[in-house]
């Protein structure tokens, strides 16, 4: 041994009890530490005879108490793959004790009290030990269990290795083993069992990370019975009917009504407690119209109006479905919803979800005046009816989805002079992430045009008529008695072929949309043509979408001579454009009213498409009776359209086809991508085509989009 350590060494293990024979274990338990002085004149120790069991006896001695020292080592020492760090020669290791450099021996066994919390690897200054030294190894070897002894004085001075145990018996303090110690080494008798356990942790957390991801619901949403279903919506439980194999919900809130001082106020969503109701709100029943003047000139409606429907297949939390929100008007004036009805048993065919909002028209709709703007802060006024539809848009975002509807997957459906709002709508910047498609029927090209001062001005004729100076006045004004003030002149647009006294009119015709500078900031063309819009948008219309009413009746016949002089009494014979519209469009009824919807809507709508390359437009052509009708397209969507004959039939079915992919992919997938064949005629069949007839020569004549209608 080195001269500057300490050997430990340890009596037989044959010793026995204090108490019960001290001289024998006086006699046979040998201890010795070997200081620097009293190891150079030790005399040699004398060999003792050994035999096969008192070796075996060591053997198991010596592995006992490498056994007890060697996990504190591995803990420090990371085992390596061979598995050859098992065991550490006792006489390899040295110790500074804390008391009088003393390992504490007794009873066969030897405790080493400094062993825990000592520096087991000393720096090259502690190589010397000494009183105040730290305790340190000298080296550290490693052995195969069956491995040859490596220290010949280890084995050949006859020493006996001692046993380390815990035997509670002897009375004996087992030594201190630091707790990470221990817990590294029961981790590694109990691998398999802590791998089985990190497992199940593992599983539990997944389940609860996709059930936290997924909808939250409550079993108790929706109740079923053979008449009702009960949902939920952000303002409370709600209860439809069942109808056709679906279900129906008629009449819901969707805003604060607009009544009293919320009279000419932008929409209100129900956001506050006491907006909602107590208990179960029944949509049973379809709520009344908003205020208008029907194209017959027959005037009806309420005020408190802010309700929509909602016609579901099936109330469901997976596989949501795509929902249709529609926007149907014939004017801004009135005569809504139109053809625009949906029913349960259209959304149980279609397996999807159609939403129809009520909103406000004519004078309650779109008012702009002085007196309403001095009394908002900011100054504005006007484009009421706007802001009911966002409103709608915004519920169903927060609600559809307790209806089995899909949020992210709704599209925004308007004809006529609802197609009007819903191409306004498309670039309104608060309109974002609300729909993702938009599907425009018929409706109007021309945008508003005047800024909030005009149509302020504008409005002074009907403030006279009234006799109202101050918001106060108006607002406490009988309903009836506003919609009687307003000037005929508001209701009225010019129809048929464009006439001569039109081009000066047109600057001091009322329209109902405004630039108020708060919902519509800037020209909605302007937008069209200078933003990327975020969303996909279908447009298109019929062939006769823009034939008068009064050319609609069955009694209503033409020869050519009384063709011939329409044409030559209008802006086109002013104009020297009357013989080769003649030569283009027949002298027939047919051939007027497709001349006359060329100019005002078809050829418009479809200059307003040619702003975007990736924009279908669609012109539906298969006559319903004598005339494709303005509302023969959404007829056929519908399932309205009464097709009696085999063309009438394959016509509702391609259109059909055509608006279903569209609202469940996204696409058209007739239409080229690259805007080569972007319009596509609806007869029968879809034919794709690079344009529509006779529309470069009204353009080239600046005929279109000029004298486009105007909602």
């Amino acid at each position: 041994m080195g001269k500057k350590a300490f050997m430990l060494l340890s009596a037989s293990k044959n010793t026995v009890d204090d108490e019960t024979k001290p001289a024998e274990s006086t006699d046979t338990e040998t201890t010795a530490v070997m200081t620097k002085e009293n190891e150079q004149n030790a005399p040699p120790a004398p060999e003792k005879p050994t035999t096969p069991a008192k070796d075996s006896k060591e053997k198991e001695g010596r592995k006992g108490i490498l056994n007890a020292i060697r996990l504190p080592l591995v803990s420090v020492f990371p085992r390596k793959k061979n598995k050859k760090y098992r065991y550490v020669k006792l006489s390899q290791l040295f110790i500074k004790s804390n008391v009088n450099d003393q390992a504490i021996m007794g009873k066969g066994r030897i405790y080493i009290s400094s062993f825990v919390g000592q520096n087991l690897f000393p720096k090259d200054g502690d190589a010397e030990l000494g009183t105040t030294g730290a305790a340190g190894l000298a080296s550290i070897e490693t052995l195969d269990d069956g491995g040859t002894e490596k220290n010949p004085i280890a084995n050949e001075d006859g020493m006996e290795t001692v046993r380390l145990d815990s035997d509670a018996a002897d009375g004996a303090e087992p030594p201190k083993r630091h707790f990470f110690v221990v817990c590294v080494s029961a981790a590694r008798r109990n691998l398999f069992a802590l791998a089985a356990v990190l497992c199940i942790l593992l599983s539990v957390i997944i389940i609860i990370c996709v059930a936290c991801a997924g909808p939250r619901r409550n079993a108790n949403l929706s109740h079923k019975s053979d008449k009702y279903i009960e949902a939920v919506t952000s303002c409370g439980p709600i209860q439809g009917v069942l109808e056709d194999g679906a279900y129906a919900f008629r009449g819901i809130p969707y805003a604060v009504p607009p009544v009293d001082n919320r009279r000419w106020q932008t929409a209100e969503p129900l956001s506050r407690l006491e907006h909602c109701w107590n208990g179960t709100y029944l949509a049973h029943n379809a709520s009344e119209m908003c205020w208008q003047r029907e194209t017959s000139g027959r005037i009806d409606g309420v005020e408190d109006c802010l309700y929509l429907d909602v016609f579901t297949p099936d109330v469901r939390y997976d596989s949501p479905l795509p929902v249709v929100v529609m926007i149907g008007a014939e004017t801004l004036s009135g005569s809504s919803p139109g053809v625009m009805q949906p029913s349960a048993k259209l959304a149980r065919v279609r397996d999807m979800i159609f939403v129809r909002p009520n909103f406000r028209l004519g004078i309650f709709g779109f008012l702009a005046t002085e007196p309403l703007s001095r009394a908002t802060h900011p100054p504005t006024s006007g484009n009421y009816g706007l802001s009911d539809i966002i409103a709608a848009l915004q519920w169903v975002q927060l609600n559809i989805q307790y209806f089995g509807g899909n949020k992210t997957s709704v599209t925004l459906w308007g004809h006529r002079a609802g197609g009007t709002l819903v191409t306004t709508l498309v670039g309104i910047r608060k309109t974002r992430g609300l729909f993702s498609k938009v599907w425009v029927s018929s409706g109007s090209a021309i945008f508003p045009r005047k800024d909030l001062k005009k149509s302020e001005q504008q409005s002074e004729q009907f403030l006279n008529s009234i006799r109202c100076t101050d918001a106060n006045c108006l607002r406490n004004k009988g309903a009836e008695d506003l919609i009687d003030a307003v000037p005929e002149t508001w209701h009225s647009s010019f129809v048929g072929l464009p006439e001569t006294r039109e081009t000066l009119a047109r600057d001091r015709m009322h329209e109902w949309l405004v630039l108020d500078g708060a919902i519509l900031q800037e020209h909605v063309g302007e937008i069209w043509v200078r933003d990327e819009l975020p969303i996909k948008i279908v447009m298109g219309t019929t062939a006769h979408s823009g034939t008068p009413a009064r050319y609609l009746s069955s009694n209503v016949t033409f020869n050519s001579t009384q063709i011939e002089k329409i044409v030559r009494e209008s802006l086109l014979g002013t104009s020297g454009l009357a013989d080769e519209a003649l030569r283009r469009y027949n002298a027939t009824l047919e051939g007027l009213v497709r001349m006359i919807s060329d100019i005002r809507v078809v050829c418009p709508l479809m200059t307003v498409a040619s702003m975007k390359s990736n924009v279908p437009f669609y012109v539906a052509t298969q006559p319903r009776g004598n005339l494709a009708d303005p509302d023969s397209d959404a007829a056929a969507i519908l399932g309205t359209y009464a097709a009696r004959t085999s063309e009438e039939k394959r016509h509702v079915s391609a259109m059909q086809q055509l608006f279903n992919h569209y609202v469940w992919h996204g696409e058209v997938p007739q239409a080229d991508s690259s805007g080569a064949n972007r319009v596509l005629i609806v007869s029968q069949d879809i034919l794709p085509q690079h344009d529509y007839p006779n529309c470069d020569f009204w353009i080239q004549k600046d005929i279109v989009p000029l004298y486009g209608r105007v909602d």
